[in-house]
């Protein structure tokens, strides 16, 4: 077995525990059907249904809907529509290629799930034939669900008097999310991540606006992420269409592939217990392989633990730092394992607790993550700084640079 598929597996199987049976509505426009990796993105939606995800999938056209919509252009919509499900069908029913599973037939269904409403006059405008959701058949779509099919949605409805409506694919994504209570809604775009995050707050995501200027179809998918937030989803996700993989690596690797939107950071930071030592273990593993942490033996991690914080979303350890005192005012940070949004929240957390404990010099060594220390307050020092006991274990074959922090 390959090494890499199998550090995969392990670190995934948590991941898969928690998605079984949890309602995901994923979210694909127009643009993404036409990728190049759409047929890929359909296999990984095939694989979630197969490890037990209730897959909700509401697809765009390329007729898409952002504002006043002329009763003429109905037809055309509405072929569109119908070409855009045709090919969602038609990658489903391949199954999942190059596998075991690629017999296993994945039932579909779809119809009119959603009853619409005209939007009717908006700043003076008539929106005319562009149409609003009046009401989410939430019972017959969880029965389609708990019959294992994979429900489709389509950017058109209809009106309790037959009217037909063309919808906005993302407000329908949202409404879909938040009525049906769904654990995640998941939108594909161009854009791979929101601003270069891999987690963003509803409220940093307002913040964000000011600076981050996508294109008018992109802010329309970031709105509809924070609407399904507001409306109950406890987590949203961004993730690009034109990379192999990522909804699987946003989904079962704690780094993930995306950006990840929610009202507030989930994630818990808290002491480490010694049941988590073996988790630590597999966190530290990937960065000990690269040459960013010092090995450190598996039975000396066991003894330490009680001087590790570990970060936990969903009962999934997801990072993971160390405080060591060196002397009556000094300590060092070590084994930190995070991303862009956790590093500097655990850095927080390790930094109370130091001071609790009344240091007033925290040491940091690292061989390839000096600049990410000097932009949250470390500067550069030498070896020499170190106390005694710590400098006399300090290895010169690994060459780290050494930086410190005044916490007085």
């Amino acid at each position: 077995m390959n090494d890499n598929y199998a550090r995969f597996f392990r670190a995934s199987s948590p991941y898969i525990r928690a998605h079984r049976g949890r309602t995901f509505v994923v979210m694909i426009g127009a643009d993404g059907l036409a990728a190049d990796n759409a047929s890929n993105m359909v296999h990984d939606l095939a694989l979630l249904h197969v490890l037990g995800v209730r897959l909700v999938v509401v697809h765009g056209a390329e007729i898409e809907v952002d504002g006043p919509v002329e009763s003429s252009l109905l037809d055309d919509i509405q072929a569109s529509v119908a070409i855009a499900r045709s090919k969602l069908e038609s990658l489903f029913t391949t199954g999942i290629p190059l596998s075991p599973l690629r017999e296993r037939h994945i039932p579909l269904a779809g119809g009119n799930l959603v009853t619409a409403r005209p939007i009717g006059i908006v700043n003076g405008v008539d929106q005319l034939a562009a149409g609003a959701v009046r009401r989410v058949h939430v019972d017959t779509i969880r029965r389609l669900l708990d019959a294992e099919s994979v429900v489709l949605i389509s950017p058109v409805g209809y009106g309790n008097t037959g009217a037909t409506y063309a919808l906005g694919v993302e407000k329908l994504a949202a409404t879909v999310a938040g009525d049906l209570h769904a654990q995640k809604l998941i939108v594909y775009d161009a854009a791979r991540r929101i601003a270069g995050r891999s987690d963003v707050t509803t409220d940093e995501l307002a913040r964000l606006r000011t600076t981050w200027r996508p294109d008018a179809r992109t802010a329309r998918r970031v709105a509809a992420l924070a609407d399904a937030c507001r409306r109950g989803v406890p987590r949203t996700h961004l993730i690009g269409f034109d990379e192999d993989g990522v909804l699987l690596r946003e989904l079962f690797t704690a780094e993930g592939a995306g950006t990840q939107v929610s009202d507030g950071d989930y994630r818990v930071i808290r002491r480490a217990v010694p049941a988590d030592a073996g988790a630590v273990i597999e966190l530290m593993r990937p960065l000990e392989a690269s040459g960013a942490l010092a090995p450190r033996p598996g039975d000396l991690i066991e003894r330490q633990i009680e001087r590790f914080f570990v970060a936990e979303l969903d009962g999934t350890l997801t990072g993971c730092c160390a405080l060591f005192p060196l002397d009556a005012d000094a300590a060092e940070l070590a084994c930190l394992v995070g991303g862009d949004a956790l590093g500097p929240r655990l850095l927080e957390t390790v930094e109370v607790a130091a001071r609790a404990g009344g240091v007033r010099r925290l040491f940091a060594l690292t061989t390839q993550a000096a600049d990410w220390f000097v932009e949250h307050g470390f500067r550069r020092t030498s070896v020499e700084a170190l106390p005694v006991d710590r400098k006399a274990l300090y290895n010169y074959r690994r060459n780290s640079h050494v930086l410190i922090k005044d916490l007085s």
